[in-house]
C-alpha cells in the first residue's frame, strides 16, 4: 500500500513538473528510461511587459547569481528548451528547472537563494571575542609567553592551549583582528626594542668587527647595527645579506652572547679507513694477485676491491675512494686489464 502510495505521488509530481517545464520533442527521451511519445514545443511563460522589464533589469543590473537566474527565465520565455538554457549558461539542467519551479512559484523573490538577506551564525560568542581580543592587545610576557612579539601562528597556538578556543583558523583569526587597533610593539618584530649592551660587550664586537674573518666580522657589525637603532631590514640592505640572515645572527647573540657569533662545529663522520687499514690496502696493492688466491698476473682497480672485501680488511669501498688510496701510497692501478686478442691471420697473397 505504501508502495502504490509513493507511486501516484511520484506520478503527481511528474505531471506538475510537464505541465510547467514542458521540453521541445527533441528532449521528450529520458536520460533512464526508453523514448516516449513526443510532446509540444516548449510552453512559453506568460508574464507581464513589468515583469519582463524587472527580469531584464536583474539579468544586466543585478548580482551575478539574481542576474544568471533572470537569465534563465528570460531564455524560457524566447522558447528555448532545457538543454540549451543549460547549454547558454554552461549550467546544469536541473539547475534550469529548479529555477524555473521557483519562479513560478513566487516570481522575483523565488530568484534569491535561500540564504540571501540572514545574518550567518556567529562562531564565536562575545565573551570569547572579548578573549580574543584581551590576548592579543596584551603583551606576550603578560599572558606568560617567552617571546616579545605575536604573530597569527603564535596567538591561534596560545588560544587553543589555554583553553580559549577549541580551534580556529589562521585566517579566520586575521580577520578578526582587522577589527582592532592592535599595539605594534607587539606585533612588528622590526619595532622590538633591543637591549642595551655593556660597554665590554661593545667593546669586544668592535674588536671582532675590524678582524680579519668576514664572517666574524659581518655578524659582529649585525648586532652593532641592530643596538644603534636599525631594523632587519635596514641591517640586511646595508651589509647585504639576507634577513633570515640578520635574524639568525641576532638570535644567537641573544642566547649565547658573543659566543654565539662562532660558527658552531658541526659533527664529523667517524673515520672508516684509517691508518692501519690504508697500510692493509697498500699492502695488498704491492703483493702478487696470486699470492691472494686471485688468477691474474696483475691487480685492477675491481679485483683488488673484491679481494679487500673478501679478506675482510673492509667492508665496501668504492673504486674512487681506492684509486684515490693507492695513489696516495704511490700504486698507480688502472681499470681491468685488457684481454690479450690474437692477430687476424693475414690472407695468403698469390
Amino acid at each position: 500500500m505504501a508502495g502504490r502510495q509513493e507511486a501516484m505521488t511520484q506520478t503527481a509530481r511528474q505531471c506538475s513538473l510537464d505541465e510547467v517545464l514542458t521540453s521541445s520533442a527533441s528532449e521528450s527521451v529520458d536520460r533512464n528510461s526508453t523514448p516516449q511519445s513526443a510532446q509540444p514545443g516548449p510552453v512559453s511563460v506568460n508574464l507581464s511587459e513589468a515583469e519582463l522589464a524587472e527580469l531584464r533589469w536583474t539579468a544586466g543590473e543585478g548580482s551575478p547569481s539574481m542576474s544568471r537566474h533572470a537569465r534563465i527565465v528570460l531564455l524560457r520565455t524566447e522558447g528555448r528548451s532545457l538543454s540549451e538554457i543549460a547549454k547558454v549558461l554552461g549550467i546544469d539542467r536541473a539547475t534550469v528547472r529548479r529555477w524555473l519551479l521557483r519562479y513560478q512559484g513566487n516570481r522575483m523573490r523565488g530568484l534569491q537563494h535561500a540564504s540571501t538577506g540572514k545574518t550567518r551564525k556567529s562562531r564565536f560568542d562575545e565573551a570569547v571575542h572579548d578573549a580574543i581580543a584581551r590576548v592579543a592587545m596584551a603583551a606576550p610576557s603578560e599572558v606568560s609567553e617567552s617571546f616579545n612579539h605575536w604573530s597569527l601562528r603564535r596567538l591561534r597556538a596560545h588560544l587553543i592551549r589555554r583553553g580559549i578556543v577549541k580551534d580556529i583558523s589562521v585566517e579566520g583569526l586575521r580577520q578578526f583582528l582587522r577589527s582592532l587597533p592592535l599595539p605594534e610593539p607587539y606585533w612588528r618584530r622590526d619595532s622590538e626594542p633591543a637591549a642595551p649592551l655593556s660597554d665590554d660587550v661593545r667593546k669586544g664586537l668592535e674588536s671582532l668587527a675590524q678582524t680579519n674573518r668576514p664572517e666574524m666580522a659581518r655578524r659582529a657589525l649585525i648586532v652593532l647595527a641592530r643596538s644603534r637603532g636599525l631594523n632587519e631590514a635596514e641591517t640586511a640592505t646595508a651589509l647585504s645579506v639576507g634577513r633570515s640572515c640578520v635574524r639568525r645572527w641576532l638570535q644567537r647573540f641573544d642566547r649565547h652572547g658573543i659566543l654565539g657569533l662562532q660558527t658552531a662545529r658541526r659533527p664529523s663522520h667517524p673515520v672508516v679507513f684509517t691508518v692501519d687499514v690504508r697500510a692493509a690496502i697498500a699492502r695488498c696493492g704491492r703483493a702478487n694477485p696470486r699470492d691472494l688466491g686471485v688468477p691474474l698476473d696483475r691487480w685492477s682497480l675491481r679485483a683488488l676491491r673484491s679481494a679487500l672485501v673478501r679478506q675482510r680488511i673492509v667492508r665496501n669501498i668504492s673504486i674512487q675512494h681506492l684509486r684515490r688510496i693507492l695513489g696516495e701510497a704511490g700504486i698507480p692501478l688502472r681499470g681491468a686489464p685488457a684481454p690479450a686478442i690474437d692477430p687476424l691471420p693475414r690472407p695468403a697473397v698469390g
